[in-house]
C-alpha cells in the first residue's frame, strides 16, 4: 500500500531547509540523549527563551539575528540548572520541589558585524536540533559550488580530511566555516582561517602532533586546530611545540597543565 503524504506534511517538509528529524521539544526533551558539547550548533525552537549571561533583556540585534537564523553555538562554560528567574545563578524551583529544574546551556549568538557576539544561556528543552562539528564537513556539497571555490577555507576541507584521516582522529570544522556549513548562512570570507576541533579522548604523541601540524601548515590557508580531551582543549601548535606547561581551556576557565589528558595544575 502506498502512503501519500498529506498536504500539511508536504508543506512542513518544503518549509524546513534543515533535513532530518527534529528532537522532541517540551518538558521531557532533556531526557533524550546527551547534552550538547562545546562548538555544537543548536537550532532553537524558541529563540526568545535565551537569557543573556550578564542579565537583562536580549539586545535588539540579537532578536533580529535569531528571528532569521535561530542558530547558536555552544560555548565552553558550565551548564546551569534552575528556572529562568534564577539565571545566571539558578536554584531548584521552590514552588514545586518535585519538579525537574531546567538545564541551561551556555551559548554564543553571533552578530552581523565582525566580533559582535552575545554570551547567553539557552534552555535545553527549547533546542530543536543539534549539529556536532563532525557532521559538518560532509555538508560542503549543500553550498553553492562557486561560493566554495571562492572561499579557500571551504575548498580545502577535503584535503584537510585526508590529512587528519592519516592519524585516525575524529574531527570537524568550527568557527565561521563550521557555522556556514551547519546553517547555510554565508559568514566565511576569502581570508577566513580554517578552525578545526580534533577529538582526542586518548593521548596522542608529540611526534604525531608535530607531523600533523606541519602537514596542516603547508595548506594555502591558515589552519587553527585544537585537541579536545575529556577535560578541555589545547591548541595543536602549542602541544606539538613541547612546552613545559600548556594552557588547557576548560568549562571552568583556563588551566596551566603539563598533560592535557591528566591535568594537574592551577586555574589561571
Amino acid at each position: 500500500m502506498t502512503v501519500v503524504p498529506s498536504a500539511r506534511q508536504a508543506r512542513r517538509t518544503a518549509e524546513d531547509p534543515h533535513d532530518g528529524p527534529r528532537r522532541r521539544v517540551g518538558p521531557l526533551a532533556a531526557l533524550d540523549g546527551r547534552l550538547p558539547g562545546t562548538h555544537d550548533l543548536l537550532l532553537m525552537q524558541c529563540p526568545s527563551s535565551l537569557r543573556p549571561l550578564a542579565g537583562g533583556e536580549l539586545p535588539d540585534w540579537t532578536r533580529a539575528v535569531l528571528r532569521v537564523h535561530p542558530w547558536v553555538t555552544v560555548g565552553r562554560a558550565p551548564s546551569l540548572v534552575g528556572t529562568p528567574a534564577d539565571v545566571p545563578h539558578p536554584q531548584r524551583c521552590t514552588r514545586d520541589p518535585e519538579a525537574a529544574p531546567e538545564q541551561w546551556i551556555p551559548v554564543i549568538v553571533r552578530g552581523p558585524r565582525p566580533g559582535q557576539r552575545l554570551d547567553a544561556l539557552a534552555p535545553w528543552a527549547a533546542v530543536a536540533r543539534t549539529l556536532r562539528p563532525e557532521q559538518l564537513a560532509g555538508r560542503c556539497g549543500r553550498l553553492d559550488p562557486e561560493r566554495v571555490a571562492g572561499i579557500p577555507a571551504l575548498a580545502l576541507l577535503p584535503a584537510v580530511g585526508r590529512l587528519v584521516a592519516d592519524h585516525r582522529l575524529s574531527w570537524g570544522p568550527i568557527g565561521a566555516v563550521g557555522y556556514e556549513l551547519g546553517t547555510g548562512v554565508p559568514v566565511a570570507g576569502p581570508l577566513s582561517p580554517l578552525r578545526l576541533v580534533l577529538r582526542t579522548p586518548h593521548p596522542i604523541s608529540r611526534r604525531d602532533a608535530l607531523q600533523l601540524r606541519r602537514a596542516l601548515s603547508r595548506l594555502p590557508v591558515p589552519v587553527q586546530a585544537e585537541l579536545e580531551t575529556r577535560y578541555g582543549s589545547v591548541q595543536l601548535a602549542e602541544y606539538a611545540a613541547s612546552p613545559y606547561t600548556l594552557t588547557l581551556l576548560t568549562p571552568d576557565g583556563p588551566r596551566e597543565v603539563r598533560d592535557p589528558w591528566f591535568p594537574r595544575g592551577p586555574f589561571v
